[in-house]
């Protein structure tokens, strides 16, 4: 009996075809992108998302006796929020919003002309009553970054007004070093444009604009959603 080699014996159908060869490497490639994208996808969302907002109830008044500070003084401020992702996402943990500073900027809406710019006071950060000469030097001009977890939120300080006074003043760390009432910050009667720029050390900035009039009193003061 003569036996075939096994070459012969092999069917032609047996082998794939270049149709099916090219199909299964075009599915394979389509697949791996599709993974890359979403892979980049969440990564983007991951980033932090701030919203900024303005509420009367994260204002406060304090009452202060205190040689030049005495009286009744209302800070004003916003809310920064690192936003969670939706519930249908909740499953994707959003990264926390590391080292974030703050530049204000204060417009006359009236002209348009840029009053000032100053640096940003977190109103979680130490007080600089506290510190020393030195440390209040540094401070003014590093003031402390702050990270917000997803979820969270942190007040930022954006003006202050006394019942003393017709006018206000920015306030940030600054102000600890000149009773309060920085004279480059002062802020006349009027109505202001303010735009609040939070920086993050992941590269992002978020911006977000507010509306603020100075009255005669602290009750006619006002800080609003643009």
């Amino acid at each position: 009996m003569h036996h075939q080699p096994f070459f012969f014996i092999l069917k032609n159908d047996s082998l794939p075809s270049t149709t099916d060869i090219s199909i299964n490497i075009l599915i394979s490639f389509l697949s791996t992108l599709a993974a890359l994208l979403l892979t980049l996808w969440i990564e983007k969302k991951r980033l932090p998302m701030l919203e900024i907002t303005v509420s009367e109830e994260d204002n406060v008044c304090c009452v202060y006796d205190y040689q030049s500070l005495n009286g009744k003084w209302k800070f004003f401020r916003v809310k920064v929020t690192n936003k969670k992702f939706p519930s249908i996402f909740s499953w994707i943990p959003r990264y926390t919003a590391q080292d974030c500073s703050a530049e204000i900027t204060f417009t006359r809406a009236d002209n348009n002309d840029t009053s000032f710019t100053m640096k940003g006071r977190w109103v979680s950060s130490i007080e600089l009553a506290y510190l020393s000469n030195e440390q209040k030097f540094i401070k003014s001009l590093f003031p402390d970054p702050i990270s917000i977890l997803p979820g969270d939120s942190e007040l930022l300080d954006i003006f202050t007004h006394s019942e003393r006074d017709t006018d206000a003043y920015g306030w940030n760390n600054d102000s600890y070093n000149n009773s309060w009432r920085t004279p480059q910050y002062r802020l006349e009667k009027g109505d202001y444009i303010i735009r609040v720029d939070i920086k993050t050390q992941n590269g992002i900035k978020f911006s977000k604009e507010f509306k603020a009039t100075i009255g005669e009193s602290i009750e006619k003061t006002i800080l609003k959603k643009s």
